[in-house]
């Protein structure tokens, strides 16, 4: 009896360790690690990345928002992000989603005046860009799940973060200081 208890345990210790690692879905639900279809093959040249080419190959100015779809201080900042764009021509501004899932991403952006979201093109290099904003090693592989968070970049370098969420006049202050 003991015997067959153990046997059973162990099995069930197995399963739970499995499911936790590696994931599994049961109809609509998603037990377990986290699926992440967005980031499929690593690249850690972020030379190669349509991202440098865009944002850090220039001496302009460049304000990156890191969010996420679940975030919903991150959502409240979009329509300000907006109108900076507007408001500041000579600045660029994109944003980068931690988001997992590209469908759910896709079809927020779909539905969502945003601002410029390089998560897609760029999928392949996201933790490398997320290394160069974090100023960490390229192949680094520990990162942060916490957002927002704002970069500035000037010259193909980070000048200054912001963790949280920021209000017009604060980030209005910030690219005054910056230009």
């Amino acid at each position: 009896m003991k015997k067959k208890l153990l046997t059973i345990l162990g099995i069930l210790l197995v399963t739970l360790f499995i499911i936790y690692n590696v994931g599994v879905d049961i109809g609509s639900v998603h037990l377990g690690k986290q699926k992440d279809d967005i980031e499929v093959n690593n690249h850690y040249d972020i030379k190669s990345s349509n991202f440098y080419k865009q944002f850090l190959s220039t001496d302009q100015l460049v304000v990156v928002n890191l969010w996420a779809t679940w975030c919903q201080p991150c959502v409240e900042e979009m329509p300000m992000f907006l109108e900076l764009q507007k408001e500041f021509p000579d600045v660029r501004f994109a944003t980068l989603s931690i988001d997992k899932d590209s469908g759910k991403l896709k079809d927020f952006l779909m539905k969502n005046k945003s601002l410029p979201d390089v998560t897609l093109q760029n999928a392949a290099y996201r933790k490398a860009i997320r290394n160069f904003l974090e100023n960490r090693s390229e192949k680094s592989l520990i990162y942060t799940e916490i957002v927002p968070i704002t970069y500035f970049i000037k010259s193909g370098k980070v000048v200054k973060k912001i963790e949280g969420s920021m209000d017009k006049k604060e980030i209005t202050s910030i690219i005054g200081s910056l230009k």
